[in-house]
Order: C-alpha cells, then structure tokens, then sequence
C-alpha cells in the first residue's frame, strides 16, 4: 500500500512565532523612516527650504554625513528584516545594534538641535523594538537562548 499523503495542515513559521511578524514590520518601518529622513537631510543639506529649515554652507557637510548615516541605517533595517524572516541568528545582534544606533542618534539630534516632539518617535520606536526582541519566542526563534 502506498503513503498517504499528511492531511493535517501545516503550521507556518508565522503562525508559531507571531511576534516575528510584528518584529519584521517594526524594522521596515525603521528602514522606511531611516530612508525618508535620508532623503529629507539631503534636501536640508542641497539648499532647498524643507519645513522651513535652511543652513549655510558651513553646516551642509555634517548635514549630507548625518543623511549618509540614516540611509546606511535604513539598508541595515531591511538586512535585519530579511535576517528575521530566514530566523538567522545574527538578524537578533543586528536588530539589537540598530537600536542602539537608534537610541544614541536621536539623542545626539536632541542634543545638537532644537528640540521637537517628533524626537519621541525615534526613541518610542527603538524601546519597542528591543522590548518585541526581548520577548521569548522571539529570542527562542533567533537561537537567542
């Protein structure tokens, strides 16, 4: 007699980790936001006028090496996206760093520029990210045990 072939449905990868989903759309959202802003300091730094931001031309270097960073920040985003969704163990270590990254960047603007509200969104965003990546069947998940 030959096999049958398994009736029972499999279970996905997502259905047994569903944190890893939400850990997966958080670091595109960074990647997202890392290349708007990105694009948006290399405005700031070409003389255009962006949110009615204008700066001479002896800031204008700092500005595009600040624009660098958030678009190398952004293509690390979606590498650590991409970790995640293969459940390779180094996608957890790179997460972790983008959000120390993060973390520190967003004090740095805090420090070296007016202060705004929007600055909550980089740090509310790196604290949920690490709390998401603390959490068992994520660490379980990434070979963090």
């Amino acid at each position: 007699m030959t096999a049958l072939p398994n009736a029972a449905p499999s279970v996905s990868s997502a259905a047994r980790a569903p944190l890893m989903g939400l850990l997966r759309f958080l670091l595109f959202a960074e990647a997202a936001a890392g290349l708007a802003l990105a694009i948006g300091l290399s405005m700031v730094a070409g003389g255009s006028e962006v949110l009615g931001v204008t700066v001479g031309p002896e800031s204008e270097t700092s500005i595009r090496f600040a624009a660098g960073g958030a678009f190398l920040f952004a293509i690390f985003a979606a590498v650590a996206a991409r970790g995640v969704r293969r459940r390779r163990g180094w996608a957890w270590t790179l997460s972790a760093m983008l959000q120390v990254i993060a973390a520190v960047g967003t004090g740095i603007a805090v420090i070296a520029a007016e202060w705004h509200p929007a600055y909550l969104v980089g740090f509310a965003l790196a604290a949920v990210v690490m709390t998401v990546l603390s959490m068992a069947p994520v660490r379980r998940a990434l070979g963090q045990d």
